[in-house]
């Protein structure tokens, strides 16, 4: 994405943690992910857009290993600091440009949460990662439900303002995706400019190859 509507992970990677409503977010989309898919400890897993891992590391008891990859060299530095406290080593990171789904490996899971609105072109990340399955392999990407656009305070590097339920199923079953599913994983609560509170679905899309 051009470098002037990218928002600067780094910048914020060291303090990212300490919004609880992220941490809350996350644990509620592990649990969603854990309810729709059938985890196991075979299961070699990519967190796509991972951040600081708070995703990442909710997964990492139930799987065999996951890698967590972001563009963000802050964000992953954060991720690395975990990892090595607490002493994991069934988890790595993976420095990625989310923008040009240039994986090489192929999984058994593949997830990612609130990073599409941050990629320009969605239908070719889905197309990417649905090919970077395993034949037998799970694809759930979670992300807001389409929203006006006041959600985010600072637009920079949002380049979509949620997406559909069947936008998601859509571009799942396009790619050859079945078994397809949309929840509402999580509800986001905000404050308004007048004062007023809206809340905001988070909806994970869930396909098996």
């Amino acid at each position: 994405m051009p470098t002037e509507n990218k928002r600067d992970f780094d910048a914020v990677a060291g303090q990212w943690d300490q919004e609880p409503r992220r941490l809350k977010l996350a644990q509620d989309v592990v649990e969603a992910m854990r309810k729709a898919i059938p985890l196991n400890s075979g299961m070699y897993a990519l967190d796509y857009g991972c951040g600081s891992g708070l995703v990442t590391l909710g997964l990492q008891p139930f799987v065999g290993h996951i890698t967590g990859a972001d563009s963000s060299p802050g964000m992953l530095e954060v991720l690395n600091r975990k990892i090595e406290a607490q002493g994991l080593e069934n988890v790595a990171t993976m420095p990625l440009d989310l923008e040009k789904q240039n994986l090489e490996r192929s999984f058994d899971l593949i997830v990612s949460s609130m990073t599409l609105h941050h990629v320009r072109d969605v239908p070719a990340l889905v197309a990417s990662l649905a090919q970077a399955l395993k034949p037998g392999g799970w694809l759930a990407l979670a992300d807001l439900e389409t929203e006006d656009g006041r959600f985010h305070d600072d637009p920079t590097g949002v380049l979509h303002h949620g997406f559909s339920r069947d936008f998601l199923t859509g571009e799942f079953a396009r790619n050859g995706l079945d078994g397809l599913g949309v929840v509402t994983a999580a509800s986001i609560e905000k404050s308004a400019a007048d004062g007023s509170s809206r809340r905001y679905p988070v909806l994970l899309c869930v396909g098996h190859k």
